[in-house]
């Protein structure tokens, strides 16, 4: 069973260029809806709001697997008009442990401050790093706009457990997918992780299908060693 959280929260993931060099563009505020899949087996539900200064994403066992683990994470970054985080609250439950952290970006100091709330609240901690910088979701959600065809390889700059590290994302090639009884052009792309990441401490990689037009993720397949992959397919679109 201690795969089993990090296999949920493959759903959440996943530089010193500003993000207006990828042209990012949200043009419509959207809420995604994802089935997360082991095999065969649903074992959970994922929800993703993107709007224009905040970003959401929730995750949660279902069925079976909520009898079996029942667990629950949600984790809000508040963004600036480029993108990058300002502030971050990152919640989980499993079975009757809490966890939650609230993360301040400074970009002006260069400091972050990082407080546990939960299962204990803790005194602020001073970090400070060299900016711009990301969060895992603000970053997940920068790897929806960026330009492929001008920069097929890249990396991001990622606060994960008070250091800065990279994640890497790497344009593949260009598919036709099915979305809603319709073919669709898709983009795919993998994402290698920083072994100290939050999230996946033992993923190597996430593989995705970026809807084209949409430019929000159609399939992620995380994979884990030895263990195998979870796959979180996107069943609806909601325009906020």
């Amino acid at each position: 069973m201690k795969y089993i959280k990090k296999l949920f929260c493959l759903i959440l993931i996943s530089i010193n260029f500003n993000l207006l060099l990828f042209g990012k563009c949200i043009a419509n505020e959207v809420k995604l809806f994802y089935e997360i899949y082991y095999g065969p087996f649903k074992i959970g539900e994922s929800e993703i709001q993107i709007v224009s200064l905040k970003y959401t994403a929730i995750v949660y066992s279902v069925g079976l697997a909520k009898s079996i683990f029942p667990f629950y994470a949600e984790w809000e970054t508040w963004v600036d008009e480029k993108g990058y985080p300002k502030k971050a609250v990152i919640y989980s439950k499993e079975r009757r442990k809490e966890r939650k952290r609230v993360i301040y970006f400074k970009k002006e100091e260069n400091k972050i401050v990082y407080q546990k709330l939960l299962p204990n609240c803790e005194e602020p901690e001073n970090i400070f790093l060299e900016f711009p910088i990301y969060d895992e979701l603000s970053s997940f959600v920068a790897s929806f706009y960026i330009d492929y065809t001008i920069y097929p390889r890249i990396r991001l700059p990622l606060f994960i457990k008070k250091n800065k590290e990279y994640v890497k994302i790497e344009f593949k090639e260009k598919k036709i997918c099915e979305f809603e009884k319709e073919k669709k052009e898709c983009l795919y792309i993998e994402v290698f992780l920083p072994k100290k990441s939050e999230l996946l401490e033992r993923a190597s990689e996430v593989e995705i299908l970026l809807l084209k037009d949409k430019k929000v993720p159609l399939e992620l397949r995380g994979k884990l060693p030895i263990f195998g992959s979870l796959v979180g397919k996107l069943k609806r679109i909601e325009i906020l």
